[in-house]
């Protein structure tokens, strides 16, 4: 359980990290002014809402693989 928790928490860093860098590349030249502008809008919540959001669009669509492939793997064992 614990491993599992370890890599969902990882597997949503990673995507936070990701999306930060692809939807505001300014964060590699001058991350000051991207953090500043940030904390003078007030608008922490919304990288861990885009996020979320994305997560669980992939949570959904690992599970499906996950049942496709297992429905496969008994139907071969037959």
């Amino acid at each position: 359980m614990q491993k599992l928790l370890i890599r969902e928490v990882a597997i949503f860093v990673i995507l936070l990290v990701t999306l930060a860098f692809v939807m505001h590349p300014d964060l590699l030249s001058n991350p000051v002014e991207r953090f500043s502008t940030m904390q003078d809008r007030g608008n922490y919540i919304h990288p861990f809402l885009y996020t979320f959001i994305i997560y669980i669009v992939l949570f959904i669509f690992r599970f499906i693989v996950k049942k496709v492939i297992n429905l496969f793997t008994k139907l071969k064992n037959r």
